[in-house]
């Protein structure tokens, strides 16, 4: 997720290296892999209009280039 804005950012705070969507709320946290996951298929499932098979290959190629999940 490209962080642009503080409140693109876990805890709004640009010092954190994660966005909100890999912290736990109020904290910098990050969440486990697979629950990370698991919400983007269900994101690209959603908004991309993907089958769950699809969107696992995508979010699979996806999280490999960023930093935080090699």
């Amino acid at each position: 997720m490209p962080m642009l804005n503080p409140s693109d950012f876990g805890t709004s705070n640009p010092e954190c290296r994660y966005c909100k969507h890999c912290t736990y709320p109020g904290t910098m946290d990050l969440k486990p892999r697979y629950e990370i996951k698991e919400g983007m298929i269900k994101y690209y499932m959603k908004s991309k209009h993907l089958g769950r098979a699809e969107a696992e290959k995508f979010v699979d190629e996806y999280m490999a280039g960023m930093p935080a999940w090699q």
